[in-house]
């Protein structure tokens, strides 16, 4: 023991009160055994660390504890019959893992005075290292998914996903994109049905363009004209004849967003172009044929609709030819991560600044319902993003709702249609 200037006692009895009081605050375990194991002093963290109670320790030498398995390991023990310091690592029944260290202190004869054991929790530590490990092993797998990201051109302008179930409806959507029937997406706003679309029109082999419309964004009296087009003069203000959108796709791909917002009177005219393959601009006698893979879209309970007639039965059973179902992001929480880094890297790659999420901001995400599924997510990267100044983006930093888990609202699907799909197409998901 070293002493400083400062250090000013020499009573003995003073001197053993202090290292007595050390002694017994200590944190870690402190033993001491002489040459037969029989333990001569110990404090109260010993107690606690090893579980093993003061009766045991009072009456049972180390050798003994031993062949009662009191205890598994004893680096006193070991320390006594070698003489040399010797260190252990040892888990007790109580749950406590510790690192135990025995020095022996030896007289000038090289004769065996006691061991002083020492015992260090490690409890902690090890659970650290696990999350530290864990930690690792989930950056990797982001990395790793990074980079397939980044190698593959067309994930990187469309496609962005992991679960096991978007595999499936993409690969369901390749089976569907090699014919010409129409296809009917069903799910909630926001979950990436327009994504899909464009999948199966390049994978169609379709020379034409892809052609999307809105169904519910355009007032009623001028979709027709939209969709159908017309000839000079069929109305006031037709200056010039102009090619209709399902014109436009002959050789392609339409996308009828939100069908279900497609006035009644146009459903009709809708359904003759699927059956006869034909179209007639507004104020035109002849009518044009046209070759076109139609997809549409609905978060909308279509069945209901035609119920209520909303919607006419002939044109849903027309479109539902061929359906899928895309689940809501809170089903498919395996893709969150995959589409975290994908939107942070094109706002990285616009805007030249790298930033990525921390472990807890991460898990935040991933807990989150996000009622607005894809859409609300780009939108809250986006928003993150700009809002923070460091290269990492930490929990606080993400909007208050994102913050706390959330109880997911009803899929607008029902349980049973999506059952039906996912037993027809072995699932899907984008």
């Amino acid at each position: 023991m070293y002493r400083t200037k400062y250090f000013q006692t020499n009573d003995s009895s003073e001197l053993m009160h202090l290292i007595m009081t050390i002694f017994h605050t200590s944190h870690d375990g402190l033993a001491i055994c002489d040459p037969n194991g029989y333990v001569l002093l110990y404090n109260e963290a010993y107690l606690q660390l090893t579980g093993v109670p003061a009766d045991i320790l009072n009456h049972y030498s180390y050798m003994q504890q031993l062949e009662l398995d009191i205890v598994t390991e004893s680096a006193a023990v070991r320390a006594i019959q070698t003489k040399q310091i010797y260190s252990t690592a040892i888990e007790y029944a109580n749950g406590r893992k510790t690192i135990n260290t025995a020095t022996p202190v030896l007289d000038q004869n090289e004769e065996l005075l006691f061991v002083v054991g020492n015992i260090r929790d490690i409890t902690e530590l090890n659970l650290l290292q696990q999350e530290l490990e864990e930690t690792r092993q989930i950056n990797s797998h982001y990395q790793k998914t990074l980079e397939q990201i980044q190698n593959d051109s067309e994930n990187m302008e469309q496609l962005v996903y992991r679960s096991a179930i978007m595999h499936r409806v993409i690969g369901l959507a390749e089976r569907f994109a090699q014919n010409d029937s129409p296809i009917l997406l069903l799910g909630e706003s926001g979950v990436g049905k327009d994504v899909v679309a464009q999948y199966i029109h390049r994978k169609s082999g379709r020379d034409g363009d892809y052609i999307k419309i809105n169904c519910g964004a355009i007032p009623d009296h001028l979709l027709e004209s939209e969709l159908f087009g017309y000839e000079k003069g069929a109305f006031t203000g037709a200056n010039k004849s102009k090619e209709g959108l399902l014109e436009l796709a002959d050789g392609g791909t339409i996308f009828l967003d939100e069908i279900g917002d497609l006035p009644y009177s146009l459903q009709v005219k809708l359904l003759n172009v699927l059956q006869d393959g034909e179209i007639r601009r507004l104020g035109a006698k002849e009518v044009k044929k046209v070759n076109m893979r139609v997809i549409a879209a609905t978060n909308s309970e279509l069945e209901t609709m035609v119920e209520q007639k909303k919607f006419r039965k002939d044109l849903y059973y027309r479109l539902n030819v061929l359906s899928l179902t895309i689940p809501p992001l809170r089903d498919r929480r395996e893709d969150i991560a995959a589409l975290v880094f994908f939107y942070l890297k094109k706002l990285e790659q616009k805007y030249g600044q790298a930033k990525r999420m921390d472990a807890e901001a991460m898990e935040a995400l991933t807990s989150y319902g996000w009622p607005g599924n894809v859409r609300e997510l780009k939108n809250v990267l986006e928003r993150t993003y700009h809002m923070t100044e460091e290269s990492k983006i930490t929990k606080e930093q993400l909007p208050a709702s994102t913050r706390m888990i959330r109880i997911s609202p009803p899929c607008l699907i029902s349980n049973e249609r999506r059952r039906t799909h996912v037993s027809s197409g072995r699932g899907q998901a984008i």
